[in-house]
């Protein structure tokens, strides 16, 4: 499957920063956002934590680090698939997030 990292002007998602991964709510994608304080290049993992659905229980989850256009865009196409309620970002530092991704809002 080849997911699709770009994001125009007209679809430009909006996404929730948090402070703490620890706040998101179960339903949620978690994208982190990182680069080993300035020692690495810029990567995210996308995960999630354990909550139930109508249809089953849903365990938590964690990728590998990729690229931040990849993971938001699985982000995405998880969200579409499976239904979950948001994205949520958690960010090392402010400075790392590039506007070209979309917006963010404070929850």
């Amino acid at each position: 499957m080849r997911l699709d990292t770009n994001v125009t002007t007209k679809e430009r998602p909006i996404y929730t920063v948090l402070d703490d991964p620890g706040l998101a709510a179960g339903n949620e994608i978690i994208v982190t956002i990182f680069d080993w304080q300035g020692k690495a290049p810029v990567r995210a993992t996308l995960g999630w934590i354990a909550h139930a659905r109508k249809e089953a229980e849903v365990g938590p989850d964690e990728s590998d680090e990729v690229e931040v256009g990849l993971a938001l865009a699985r982000a995405r196409h998880l969200q579409r698939r499976y239904g979950f309620r948001r994205i949520v970002i958690v960010l090392e530092h402010e400075d790392l997030w590039d506007p070209a991704w979309g917006e963010l809002v404070r929850r």
